[in-house]
């Protein structure tokens, strides 16, 4: 357990030193205090504002978990300090725990720096404290959080690049394998059978998203919250098992 902390205590530092981290986040502020702009033009539509800046710390948020996930691990094998780590008490298993910890940490911390200019904004604009949108953006670090343990995973058997384009490649079908699974359910045959098998294969990163929900004051049942963290908190450690057990085969 010391080695794990240990590990993500200096995968944080060496995350929140990042140059580009601060200009990915820069631009993020920039991105909501638009939503200053975007309010005046909206005409009093508060839903517009705030669908605006969800999405604004959506997408950054995921810009900068692929920006420092996807060469995580792979980066450590090039400088060969994945060789110093594990030369000292420490097994794979510690590197993959301490590094999702540390990442997921700092991404947690840019994310609630993001939260709190949107709160601000949407404060001064609408009126009031956007506690559903707290909910939201929870759920988008769950998202967030699976998706670190992916990009370690990714990491610990490809380039940066190559691993930067499968997250994209499970990133889009992610999010839209629901709607086109219940379009081929109407046809069937080969297309639905394939469809289906990448549905169960894939993280269904819809189960996440619900900007649209809180952009119109609608909430989450218990049961519907519970299973998500559920599915998120399984796909997570399955991903994280497979990192480590890829470490351990590896020749370090």
């Amino acid at each position: 357990m010391k080695n794990i902390f240990v590990i993500a205590k200096n995968t944080f530092r060496e995350t929140i030193r990042d140059r580009i981290l601060y200009g990915i986040l820069g631009f993020a502020v920039l991105y909501i205090l638009l939503d200053l702009f975007l309010a005046k033009l909206s005409l009093g539509d508060h839903a517009m504002v705030r669908s605006f800046g969800l999405a604004g710390i959506y997408v950054f948020g995921l810009i900068i978990t692929i920006f420092l996930g996807a060469s995580l691990i792979y980066k450590e094998i090039e400088r060969r300090t994945l060789y110093f780590v594990l030369s000292k008490p420490a097994t794979p298993r510690d590197v993959v725990l301490g590094k999702f910890v540390g990442l997921t940490a700092a991404i947690a911390l840019t994310t609630a720096l993001m939260a709190v200019v949107y709160l601000v904004v949407v404060g001064y604009e609408v009126g009031g404290f956007d506690t559903l949108a707290l909910l939201a953006i929870f759920f988008q670090l769950v998202e967030m959080a699976l998706f670190v343990a992916l990009l370690i995973f990714l990491s610990s058997i490809s380039a940066p690049l190559t691993a930067t384009l499968y997250a994209a490649i499970v990133l889009f079908f992610g999010h839209l394998l629901g709607a086109a699974l219940t379009n081929a359910r109407q046809v069937g045959g080969a297309t639905y059978r394939l469809l289906q098998g990448l549905y169960y294969l894939l993280p269904n990163l819809e189960k996440f998203n619900l900007r649209n929900l809180v952009v119109h004051h609608i909430g989450i049942s218990p049961g519907s919250a519970f299973v998500a963290l559920a599915y998120a908190a399984l796909y997570t450690a399955l991903l994280l098992w497979g990192a480590t057990a890829i470490l351990k085969r590896r020749e370090l």
